[in-house]
């Protein structure tokens, strides 16, 4: 077998055992243990078949006796196999996968002292490291010190060797004993330990456990989920809804952990901080696409006028004083139009999307983001990687600490990116940040009055978008699954009930899938709140949208039905009506709705326009002229009128018409179904000679052939009616594409 054969079989049986086709199950768990060897999975299986056939058997003949304890039996078998089927995958991954946490098992099985150092020996030295560490980041450092690099390498080298034998500990070992398992969590609960340790050692737990689950580390993830430290809460949080998103599947049928989420979950408070997390979370599936936004349309235009910017400000002296230096840099942004380039930018980042994520991800190949554990660090300008930058210039530090919109890992790769700046360069930046910081003051005071930000959300965002970095951007990103992802499927287990059991947290849910066009999750999610009392139309709207969205028309009508009696805006829906009519071939049902919205609206030029398009559709041409004409003569710059008044004087034989109305339009024409249109018109007249110019010019328009013939061909039967012949037409196309290709 291949990975991916592996692969395959792996989620094929978990989804047999979630579905109760468990005898499906053990055959395919065989078939898994057969390809690794292993006795000793081979004997847990019997054991597991022949408590299956015990249970079966009592079932057979005690149909009436079945009980709790049998559900509780048969909720572990069911859990155990589960675990079974992913050590059978992973002892096959172990042997044949080049992924780096694999690299790092094979090692650690090698050496297990693999990844610790000469200043951390083993497990039980990382407190006291750790300690050590964090007391002696409170010292001053003197002016000697400062410029001498020798003293920061060392000073990092040491950092990193404290803090990556706790990350890759924890990461790589798919099991912990207890004994190391309380020092983990007693590091995090411990305040004298640093605490971006703190904070990465529930990182690492919880990729730990997205790679391969362990019950054992879940509980010390979730014995965090409503800690006082607000840092820790929310990497515990963020933690829980990426391993229910991936296994809630699975810990539906492990009772301790089922019940304690479901416990913390009575937690209103909890489950809000949790609501806002799936909305983040679900808003990094936007950050791809908003990213190549903003590198294709804003950031070109603002580089265009860099060098201008540059220019203006080489001579400016940025030891005056600011408010007599501020004007004049405005002077020079007002003369070119620099507010109006950067205000989409800032639309966007005060929507709270992450617009950062394609600018930083240039400045991620400092050795710094060698380590994975720093691509996850909060950040802290007492961080012995930047802290010489913060010592000589303390408002950079607050501007960059403060900022809100930049998440922590951006912040390392902004503030490593300034260590490289001559110390002019760096007194420019620092001024333009802290002139930046009095209008970022006012965006922040804007949102939180608004609630789009508060403490405990930035922090959570901040963590995710980290995340989102290290799952795009780490050289090696494409050896670990982007977990990410797997909450657009967080609904589709029964822990998504215990946790979000209300009505109203459910339409949360479902909107935020809504919001960022996850229209078949939408869908799901509204559909389990239809039943809830009180039912408003916005549920049955949006989810009539999201049919509409995703092509399934009959079901997008049905529901705009239900809406529309619930709601009193009818038009509305009467213009999505039509369209979903259109598109389901029912032509004369679309015309119906436009005929109503008509009788609200007789100059309503966009529902006339398709109204006639549907009577052309329906080859009643009469009707299709007199509101096109209408159209023309009212408002005669209305888009595409003439091309589609021309084309139904065609379709109803008017070819005078068509033609004098065609050649009046010439100049006009900007695509190539106007040429081949006015080409057609001209071999009806029998004008070869004209029709080929027309042709070639809209050949010569086309990105490709395919689309110069679907439009050639598209008409072809007005052609053959009007009595052009089929050599005529074969013959005609035959000299444009020679003549194109020659």
């Amino acid at each position: 077998m291949t990975i991916n054969d592996i692969l395959n079989l792996y989620n094929t049986v978990n989804e047999k055992l979630y579905t109760a086709s468990v005898a499906e199950a053990f055959f395919l768990i065989r078939k898994m243990i057969k390809e690794i060897n292993d006795w000793g999975m081979s004997v847990e299986m019997d054991e597991y078949s022949s408590t299956y056939q015990q249970m079966l058997s009592y079932k057979l003949l005690n149909p009436q006796q079945i009980g709790a304890s049998q559900s509780t039996i048969y909720n572990q078998l069911i859990f155990n196999l589960f675990m079974l089927t992913m050590r059978a995958k992973d002892a096959f991954l172990l042997r044949h996968s080049n992924q780096l946490e694999y690299e790092g098992q094979r090692l650690l099985a090698t050496n297990p002292n693999f990844f610790f150092n000469d200043i951390v020996t083993g497990f039980d030295k990382i407190t006291p490291m750790l300690e050590a560490l964090h007391k002696a980041s409170k010292n001053d450092i003197g002016d000697t010190e400062l410029s001498n690099t020798d003293y920061w390498n060392d000073l990092m080298t040491e950092y990193q060797k404290a803090l990556s034998p706790l990350f890759t500990n924890i990461l790589l070992r798919n099991t912990i004993s207890d004994e190391e398992l309380d020092i983990i969590k007693n590091i995090i609960n411990n305040d004298d330990v640093p605490s971006d340790a703190r904070c990465i050692a529930i990182s690492a737990l919880t990729i730990s456990v997205l790679r391969f689950f362990d019950a054992k580390k879940v509980n010390i993830i979730l014995s965090f989920a409503e800690h006082d430290n607000n840092m820790l809460r929310q990497r515990a949080l963020v933690g829980i809804v990426l391993i229910i998103a991936k296994y809630g599947y699975m810990i539906e049928y492990e009772e301790h952990i089922k019940n304690r989420i479901t416990f913390l979950c009575k937690n209103e408070d909890l489950v809000k901080e949790l609501s806002t997390i799936v909305f983040q979370i679900v808003r990094t599936t936007e950050t791809g696409k908003l990213s190549k936004q903003i590198s294709e349309e804003i950031m070109p235009e603002l580089i265009k006028i860099s060098p201008i910017i540059q220019d203006n400000l080489e001579d400016m002296n940025f030891d005056e004083d600011s408010e007599k230096i501020k004007p004049r840099i405005e002077n020079i942004l007002d003369r070119i139009d620099f507010s109006d380039k950067i205000n989409d930018f800032t639309e966007l980042q005060m929507s709270g999307s992450d617009v950062f994520a394609g600018t930083f991800a240039n400045m991620k190949n400092f050795p710094f983001f060698g380590f994975i554990e720093n691509w996850l660090l909060p950040f802290d300008k007492k961080n012995p990687y930047v802290r010489r930058l913060f010592d000589q210039k303390a408002s950079l530090a607050e501007s960059i600490t403060t900022n809100p919109m930049m998440c922590n890992s951006d912040k390392f790769s902004f503030s490593l990116n300034m260590l490289q700046l001559p110390d002019n360069q760096l007194t420019a930046v620092e001024f333009a940040m802290k002139e930046e910081k009095e209008q970022l003051d006012e965006m922040i005071k804007e949102m939180r009055q608004t609630n789009k930000l508060s403490d405990i959300q930035q922090i959570s965002n901040h963590y995710i978008l980290d995340l989102y970095r290290f799952y795009t951007y780490f050289p090696r990103h494409n050896d670990f699954e982007n977990p990410l992802t797997n909450v657009l499927n967080l609904f589709k287990s029964k822990m998504f009930d215990a946790i979000f059991a209300s009505t109203d947290d459910k339409r949360k849910i479902a909107d935020y899938y809504y919001q960022y066009n996850h229209y078949h999750q939408a869908i799901e999610v509204y559909k389990q709140i239809l039943d809830a009392p009180e039912q408003d139309f916005e549920t049955y709207r949006n989810i009539a949208y999201s049919y509409q969205q995703v092509g399934d028309y009959v079901n997008a009508v049905n529901y705009y039905i239900i809406a529309e009696g619930l709601d009193g805006n009818k038009i509305w829906y009467l213009r999505r009506l039509a369209f979903c009519y259109r598109q389901l071939g029912e032509i004369h049902k679309a015309v119906d709705c436009y005929e109503k919205i008509l009788d609200n609206n007789k100059e309503d030029f966009k529902v006339m326009f398709r109204q006639a398009i549907c009577y052309i559709e329906l080859r009643q041409y009469d009707d299709a002229l007199s509101l096109l004409y209408k159209i023309n003569y009212l408002k005669p710059d209305y888009p595409r009128i003439k091309f589609v008044l021309t084309l139904c004087l065609l379709y109803c034989g008017k070819i005078e018409q068509a033609s004098q109305l065609s050649k009046s339009n010439e100049e006009q024409f900007t695509e190539i179904r106007d040429f081949v249109l006015a080409g057609h018109i001209a071999l009806v007249e029998k004008n070869r000679q004209v029709a080929l110019e027309h042709y070639k010019k809209a050949i010569a328009m086309a990105k490709d052939l395919k689309g110069f013939l679907e439009e050639y061909y598209r008409d072809v039967e007005i052609l053959l009616h009007n009595g052009v012949t089929k050599d005529t037409i074969e013959l005609v196309l035959e000299v444009v594409l020679i003549d194109k290709f020659r």
